[in-house]
């Protein structure tokens, strides 16, 4: 019995050491070395517009509002999310908007082209 009380000692001693590794010290840091050979070219990246640029305005009325372009752009396009409501284009660039009930939140969309 004695015996076996020494050994579990023992065997949790070799395991403790077989766990440790041989860790070796790094030495100072060598100079650096000249800069390789470029690369091969890569794919080429996607076409930028060429186009008409469209810009969306949106935001949120809950009674009669005013949606407007900036002063170089026309309305192209608008729109009202659940529930929704009446434009009445005042000009090129602005519109108004009146929902289909007061108090009601709105979310408006347009679409803004250049003139």
């Amino acid at each position: 019995m004695p015996f076996r009380l020494l050994m579990i000692p023992l065997l949790l001693a070799l395991l403790a050491l077989s766990a440790c590794e041989d860790k070796q010290v790094a030495g100072p840091q060598g100079e650096k070395g000249e800069q390789g050979p470029p690369g091969p070219a890569g794919a080429a990246g996607p076409v930028g517009p060429a186009g008409t640029v469209i810009r969306f305005v949106d935001g949120e009325c809950r009674q009669a509002c005013t949606v407007a372009c900036e002063a170089n752009e026309r309305i192209l396009s608008t729109h009202a999310v659940n529930p929704g409501g009446t434009f009445v284009f005042e000009e090129d660039g602005r519109a108004t908007f009146r929902p289909q009930r007061q108090g009601v939140a709105v979310k408006v969309v347009v679409a803004c082209v250049p003139k």
